[in-house]
């Protein structure tokens, strides 16, 4: 059992440097050297962890998705508040939030011309549409979507608001502060409740 407990902890330490790599250089810098190097290991343990880039760059992914989940997994909230908090999951934040946003990107935007990681890629995404779609049964659940309202099409403009809100939070501009994003998010949350 001590050495599952050891490789699995290798592997995570692994992924964590690789989403560091990936914030601070990029692509170019996810290399068996540079991540070897950021992790504190040596290259061939990383190659025994990872035997190709891609499968490194597909649990880079997987890593992403399993920490908002169990970030969203934790919350004990309901209605509104659950909403906000859930969606606040998927906007950068923090340094952890910030930190996975750019990997994502980053993967997502290879994985248009890598069809070997457009999957991992895709499940992500889809774990934001899926976020979305609950957001919206749960503001229906709590009396606090208008009826009047198509909730296929508000998941969807969601999506699209929460995109663009997240990207201002890596460019820059004036959503780049917490509360900015959140405001904006939460003015379009009230909205919903009426017509």
């Amino acid at each position: 059992m001590p050495r599952r407990i050891d490789a699995e902890a290798r592997t995570a330490a692994i992924a964590e440097a690789s989403l560091r790599v990936l914030q601070r250089e990029g692509l170019s810098g996810l290399s068996v050297r540079g991540v070897a190097a950021e992790a504190g290991i040596a290259a061939a343990s990383l190659r025994r962890a990872f035997a190709t880039q891609h499968a490194l760059r597909e649990f880079c992914l997987q890593l992403i998705e399993d920490r908002v989940t169990a970030r969203v997994a934790a919350i004990d909230l309901s209605g509104r508040a659950l909403v906000d908090a859930l969606l606040a999951q998927l906007l950068p934040l923090d340094k952890e939030r910030r930190l996975e946003l750019v990997a994502q990107v980053q993967l997502g935007v290879l994985s248009l011309t890598d069809s070997e990681l457009r999957p991992a890629a895709a499940r992500l995404s889809d774990g934001v549409d899926r976020a979305c779609n609950a957001a919206i049964q749960i503001l229906i659940e709590a009396d606090q979507f208008h009826r009047g309202r198509d909730a296929a099409y508000e998941a969807q403009r969601l999506r699209a608001l929460l995109d663009g809100i997240a990207m201002h939070g890596l460019w820059g501009g004036e959503l780049t502060e917490q509360g900015s994003m959140l405001r904006m998010l939460g003015r379009h949350l009230d909205e919903l409740s009426g017509p």
